[in-house]
């Protein structure tokens, strides 16, 4: 028979064994709710978006070429999401309208620095991209243009890079046929003040090349795209020169409408047209008086790579147009560039350096370059409209 002081000591044992295991259990359980919390913080972190920027005229005569731009960023936006992000951290896509005008470019990327984005995709014309290279730079933001090709934007160290060629590639290529292809001898030009650091030097570089080749520029003449614009006018001007050809360096409708009132003269001299206004407008608002014009660019819209391919058909699935333009197709294509970099490289403080390290990239219908200055190396092409389509002339 057990005595009460045995009962006791059991009972003390018992009690003190008790307290014990709970502080165990309860220290255990703290420990795993900030290993669970913890792990979640760091998984939160790990998951937190790469924001980052689009910027372009989203309204406005020349809002074809950023509405494409950023229907093609959206895309490769969405791709790369779909697949699971970049090492699990997927990509917010915040978009800003710069109105082709400068103070709302400069407001806009100012927002977008202030929310935090890691890169700018933009701006689609050189005005835009020049305009806001001092506060790029200042707060040494990567801004990566898909078609901003202005030559005075090249061989500089700074935080403005493209996926696309400096310009005068392409007017060296257009000045040669006009001359050697076309037989073109007096050509008259006119071009768009709105975009002026573009368009009037890609003017001066073609009339570089065709003068030395032996040809003439007859005559020169300027407008301000809007909606006062006389294109009447602007036709009858420029014939009184008599030329044999003229070059237009505008975008997409204001191309267009020049070409209708020449075309409404009676005259059938040979158009030369910029990059600028190689968009489905062109074909829209032109019609019969586009059909034969010729231009150059780099990219050719008929190739049968199959990434090019693939592309065609996701863009006009997911935004049933009549399909994509060269600016939707840097637009994805710099997406991508910030993909490869981030993939080598997370931080995004070493974005550019990351960038300029890789050098080349793969673009969707074969590599191209980004040279030390982020200035891009493509091959490029002759073009011309016909059965109103973007054809190529010369491989």
């Amino acid at each position: 028979m057990e005595t009460p002081g045995f009962v006791c000591g059991i009972k003390e044992h018992l009690k003190v064994f008790l307290i014990r295991w709970r502080i165990r259990a309860l220290t255990v359980l703290a420990i795993s709710c900030a290993a669970l919390f913890w792990a979640g913080v760091i998984g939160a972190a790990d998951n937190n978006p790469y924001r980052i920027g689009f910027v372009g005229g989203l309204t406005g005569r020349s809002s074809d070429l950023g509405i494409q731009g950023r229907n093609g960023v959206m895309l490769a936006v969405e791709e790369i999401n779909q697949r699971g992000g970049i090492d699990g951290r997927p990509l917010q896509l915040i978009t800003k309208d710069d109105r082709q005008d400068s103070q709302a470019a400069l407001k806009v990327d100012q927002e977008m620095i202030d929310e935090g984005v890691i890169a700018i995709i933009g701006h689609m014309t050189s005005d835009m991209s020049e305009t806001v290279l001092p506060l790029i730079n200042a707060r040494k933001v990567l801004m990566i243009s898909p078609t901003s090709s202005a030559n005075n934007l090249t061989g500089i160290d700074d935080y403005f890079l493209r996926v696309v060629n400096p310009s005068i590639l392409l007017t060296d290529l257009e000045a040669n046929h006009a001359f050697k292809v076309a037989n073109l001898r007096r050509v008259a030009a006119i071009y768009d003040l709105s975009n002026r650091i573009y368009s009037q030097e890609y003017v001066a570089n073609f009339k570089l090349v065709f003068e030395r080749l032996g040809g003439e520029i007859v005559s020169t003449d300027t407008f301000t795209a809007g909606p006062d614009v006389s294109f009447k006018n602007l036709a009858e001007v420029v014939l009184r020169a008599k030329p044999d050809g003229l070059l237009i360096a505008a975008g997409a409708i204001d191309t267009a409408m020049i070409c209708q009132h020449v075309r409404m003269s009676g005259s059938k001299i040979p158009i030369l047209m910029s990059g600028w206004a190689q968009t489905p407008d062109l074909l829209r608002h032109g019609g019969p008086a586009v059909e034969g014009v010729i231009g150059t660019m780099y990219r050719d819209l008929d190739s049968v790579a199959k990434p090019f391919a693939a592309f065609k058909d996701k863009f006009q699935a997911r935004f049933g147009s009549e399909g994509p333009t060269f600016a939707a197709l840097f637009g994805y294509e710099a997406v991508m560039v910030l993909k490869d970099a981030l993939s080598r490289n997370p931080d995004p403080q070493q974005l550019k350096e990351t960038i300029l390290k890789l050098k080349t990239f793969q673009g969707l219908d074969g590599p191209f370059e980004i040279d030390a200055f982020g200035d891009a190396k493509r091959s490029a092409y002759v073009i011309t409209v016909s059965h109103n389509r973007f054809k190529i002339v010369t491989p």
